[in-house]
């Protein structure tokens, strides 16, 4: 008798892009270690996956639209919302997924620019900050949760800045070598 894992529910990561049914890591032959259990879907389209070791982190683009609905949903915000601090801090823990991830997204971009480039300099200190911000515990407050959609604001501001940088540094190499 041979284990067959359990099926999974495909995971939908940006742009409706899913991981394979089997949990095999795109354009690898690995495969995703099984989870425990799998747990019923949230909705129709979407389900947390336990991927403790980040495979799936690097492979699809962030959904970005998503997050930017919501920092600028909670940037405008009234004093008091009106929100349970359940509620408040669910959302507050969104945004601090979304902070993780573009975070890992601004280390990538910086990491395709040359050590001495300016933007890396900059990127290693955003980076910090971020770091800082996010080893605070969130809390169940409408400042904590404006100062995580901030800080994701800001964090999309500086990979489009890399992602210029590197796009205009590949055009300089193209024209000179």
């Amino acid at each position: 008798m041979t284990y067959r894992p359990p099926p999974r529910y495909p995971v939908t990561r940006g742009e409706g892009r899913t991981t394979p049914e089997w949990g095999q890591v795109p354009g690898t032959s690995r495969r995703l270690l099984p989870t425990p259990a799998p747990a019923p879907p949230l909705s129709s389209a979407h389900i947390a996956l336990y991927d403790p070791e980040g495979h799936l982190d690097g492979e699809f683009p962030l959904d970005r639209a998503s997050h930017e609905r919501i920092f600028k949903a909670v940037l405008g915000w009234p004093a008091d919302p009106g929100l349970r601090p359940a509620d408040l801090e669910q959302i507050t823990l969104l945004l601090t997924g979304a902070a993780h991830a573009v975070a890992d997204d601004v280390r990538h971009a910086a990491g395709q620019l040359t050590d001495g480039h300016t933007a890396r300099t900059l990127a290693a200190a955003v980076l910090a900050e971020a770091r800082h911000r996010l080893a605070a515990a969130p809390q169940d407050t409408v400042a904590c949760a404006q100062g995580r959609a901030r800080l994701v604001r800001t964090l999309y501001e500086h990979l489009d800045h890399l992602t210029l940088d590197f796009l205009s540094s590949l055009d300089l190499q193209s024209r000179h070598g």
